[in-house]
This record gives C-alpha cells, sequence and structure tokens, in this order.
C-alpha cells in the first residue's frame, strides 16, 4: 500500500504474549524493526502513541459485506470503511452475496468486487450445501479460507439436517485439507417453534428469540461433533450462544486432536441478552438470537477460559428500511458487527473479563491462524504485514446512529456506552482511519488467498 516508512514509538505493545513498552517501524508495507521501551527510529511519518496500545491490525472472521448483488445493504466500499475506523484490518467475507460464492463464478465476482472497492484487505469464505459439492475442490483451489454452511436457517435445500450427508461433505473437505465452518442448529425444532409462536398471534420481538430455543443450537451442535468426530474433519462450530453450547464445545475440543475443533463467539452473544430486543425490535435481531443473561455470563468466561478460539463480528447489514418494527417474522435477521467488534472487546478487557492480550489473541493472532493467514496477518512480528491498530483503552464509544459507518446505522449495541476505541488504523503501513474519522484516499484493499500452508 505505501513505499513510505512508519514509526510508531512509545506505545503499550500488545500481544498474546503480554504488553511491552516499545514500537514499530515499517517500510514497504512490512515491519522492519521491534523497537524496545521509547526508541525512535527516523521515517517519514513517525507517531509518538504516548503511552497507548498498540495491537496488531484486528482480523474479523464472519463478515457478511452484500457485495455483489445487495448493495442497498453494504458494499465493499461502505463494509470496509466501517472496518478501518473500527481497528480491523482484515476481513474474511461470507457467501451469501447474489450469486452466492458457491461456485468459481460467484468466486470470482466477489474478489473483483473486493479489489475494485475495499479498503481493508480481505479474504473469501466459499458456501457449500448439498447441490454444489462437486465445486469444492475447485473453489478451494481458488484460494477460500474456509468452506462454511447451515444446519438450520439456511436457503430451502441447503441445510445439512442429518449426519450422513453432513459426514459426506466433511469427508470431501478432508480430502482437500479444508476446514468448514458451520452454524448450528435443529430446523426440524426451529420449524416446530415457528408453528407454535405464529398459531398463537404472537408478533412480539422475544417471540423470535423463541423460536430458535437453546435446544435446537445443542442438536446442532451434537450433529456436528457427531460427524467430525467420523471424519476427522477440522470444523468451526460458529456463532455459538449458549451455557449449554459452551459444555458441550468444551468437551469436545478436549477429545478433538490438537487445532481441529474451533469455536466461535460473536460481541454481541458476549455483551447483551434478549431483554434487548424489547428495547430495539429488528435491530436486535440476528442469528442465533440474543439469550439469558446467564448465557451471557457463560460465554464470557468461554472467552476468557481458552474455550472460544476467536471473536467473529457476524456482520450481517441491512437497510433500515428493510427491518420491520412491527414483525419479526417479515424483517430480516442480522444486525451490523464492524463497527463495534474492536470495541465490545476492549470494554471487556476494561471490565477485566479478558485481558489485553487477550483481545489481541482472539482479535488477531488467532483469526489469522485459523484461516490460514498467518504468514502475513494478526501478529506484530518482523516480516509481517504492518497492520495496526493505536486504542485509547479509557476513550469512551457512545453508540449511536451517527458512531455507525455501515449502511445498517442501527446497531444492537444503540444507546450503550463501551470503554476503550481505536484511534488510528494502520494498513501495510497506511493510515487509513484517524480520530474516528476515514482518511484513506483510494481503495487499496487486497485479496488474501489461503496460504499453500495453514498453521495446525
Amino acid at each position: 500500500m505505501s513505499s513510505s516508512t512508519l514509526c510508531i514509538h512509545n506505545a503499550k505493545v500488545v500481544t498474546p504474549g503480554g504488553i511491552a513498552d516499545g514500537g514499530v517501524l515499517a517500510a514497504d508495507g512490512r515491519i522492519v524493526a521491534l523497537l524496545r521501551s521509547a526508541d525512535k527510529a527516523a521515517a517519514d511519518t513517525v507517531i509518538d502513541a504516548r503511552d497507548r496500545m498498540l495491537f496488531a491490525g484486528f482480523v474479523d472472521a464472519h463478515v457478511h459485506i452484500r457485495d455483489p448483488g445487495q448493495l442497498q445493504k453494504e458494499d465493499f466500499a461502505s463494509g470496509s470503511t466501517a472496518a478501518a475506523i473500527g481497528g480491523v484490518t482484515t476481513v474474511m467475507c461470507m457467501p451469501n452475496t447474489t450469486p452466492p460464492i458457491d461456485s468459481v463464478a460467484g468466486f470470482d465476482l466477489a474478489r473483483r468486487a473486493g479489489e475494485r472497492a475495499s479498503y481493508v484487505d480481505f479474504a473469501l469464505q466459499a458456501a457449500v450445501h448439498p447441490q454444489n459439492e462437486h465445486a469444492m475442490a475447485s473453489l478451494w483451489d481458488a484460494g477460500a479460507v474456509s468452506f462454511e454452511t447451515m444446519l438450520a436457517d439456511g436457503p430451502p435445500g441447503e441445510s445439512y439436517t442429518n449426519c450422513t450427508a453432513l459426514q459426506q461433505m466433511l469427508a470431501n473437505a478432508v480430502k482437500l485439507g479444508a476446514q468448514v465452518g458451520i452454524y448450528c442448529g435443529n430446523q426440524a425444532v426451529v420449524d416446530a417453534s415457528l408453528t407454535r409462536l405464529r398459531a398463537a398471534g404472537r408478533t412480539d420481538f422475544l417471540a423470535f428469540a423463541e423460536s430458535r430455543p437453546p435446544e435446537s443450537e445443542l442438536l446442532g451442535l451434537k450433529l456436528l461433533i457427531e460427524a467430525r468426530r467420523k471424519t476427522a474433519a477440522r470444523v468451526i462450530a460458529r456463532q455459538v450462544s449458549t451455557a449449554q453450547g459452551f459444555q458441550i464445545v468444551t468437551v469436545a475440543k478436549s477429545e478433538a486432536p490438537r487445532d481441529s475443533f474451533r469455536v466461535e463467539v460473536t460481541p454481541h452473544h458476549l455483551h447483551l441478552d434478549v431483554a434487548v430486543l424489547t428495547r430495539l425490535g429488528p435491530y436486535a435481531q440476528m442469528l442465533p438470537p440474543l439469550r439469558s443473561a446467564a448465557d451471557v455470563l457463560a460465554a464470557q468466561h468461554a472467552a476468557a477460559s481458552g474455550t472460544i478460539d476467536f471473536i467473529g463480528s457476524d456482520h450481517a447489514p441491512h437497510a433500515v428500511a428493510e427491518k420491520n418494527p412491527n414483525d419479526p417474522w417479515a424483517s430480516p435477521s442480522g444486525t451490523p458487527g464492524l463497527d463495534t467488534l474492536a470495541v465490545a472487546a476492549l470494554d471487556l478487557a476494561a471490565r477485566q473479563i479478558i485481558s489485553y492480550p487477550k483481545v489481541a489473541e482472539l482479535l488477531a493472532e488467532h483469526p489469522a491462524q485459523v484461516f490460514g493467514l498467518a504468514d502475513r496477518k494478526g501478529r506484530i512480528a518482523l516480516g509481517a504485514d504492518a497492520d495496526l491498530v493505536l486504542v485509547d483503552g479509557r476513550a469512551p464509544f457512545h453508540v449511536t446512529v451517527d458512531a455507525i459507518r455501515s449502511r445498517a446505522a442501527r446497531s444492537p449495541f444503540e444507546g450503550i456506552v463501551l470503554r476503550g476505541r481505536p484511534i488510528l488504523t494502520v494498513l501495510r503501513g497506511g493510515v487509513i482511519a484517524e480520530d474516528g474519522k476515514f482518511v484513506a484516499k483510494q481503495p487499496a484493499g487486497r485479496f488474501l488467498p489461503r496460504s499453500l500452508v495453514i498453521a495446525t
């Protein structure tokens, strides 16, 4: 991105290993020196961090950009702007675009859209479902960082609802050396719940939460665990949200080979309980739904204890006009998350629920490792891309409509003050956001194909 040199000094450098005084020198987009204490190096741009925290650029492994095909919701320009201001320098895009990323043609359309308009670096995740398993090899060769599928709530005919079919798909992934991210639910439970609630005339948003009860997630997780055990596949349990779910995956991880079973949690499930639905209605409607206060505490414990491998925003924007404040069954599920991914995690650290080194692990190092990008992303290390985020841990972030740069505008965190926010975002040595303002002059995001060797 930049052929100039950049020095950030007098920082508290935060890595998964701890916090140390120091800084970095970047040249030609890479980190070329690690500075000690208050050392300063000559450079074209020199930034005094003034003891603020310096992290590797955050990596969001769960982003629905909606480009191509659904631009009224989000496109690469608007989504990557929100990412940059929020301290996210790499996004991994989910495949439910129009057309979907379930063929090489769809993959290439999404890649070209990102190369034209993204202000941050991006990777692509490919869909797999019973109708496109024949395309898995070509999609993997194209550079997909994962395959993504659903056990419930997917488009008609595209969810894996029985163990035999799921095993066959996972066996195909094993042959390729690929990993699969899986949204866990049980369609029979969801359908029965929807029938009951609609028959009762329920149109309140708490009914939406009841339509995907914890039982659905638990049955989905058990199906995933059984199929993984029989195939030895590498899998990611996406968006785990319930206390019992965290118990199940903790045991499953202890029984699985190292790094073959990963677990994701979202920021909203780490912070917000189901009561928020009564206040914000459709703007707090997502899948899986918000859960109980006890489930939130369980998610926080799982993040602190090591059960969780990374936090993904599940940035799933919809235009405000598409949300129906009077009927959850007529309102699309999904909320923006790129703006609040980092501040939500930093707030947990400010409240000592997790540590700042844990933030560096869950938002940078681990997602880069899991998705085969650790050679360049997620680390403050010699030779790594100079993707950097300077954080003021004391600064408040008031979540308002004006603070959200995504086209979706309405956040489930709306009305909440979170503590800690990015004040400088650097992509490959060039400043792209500063003091909450977007300063990049032109899109410079690069497509990131999966590395040939995935860290395990």
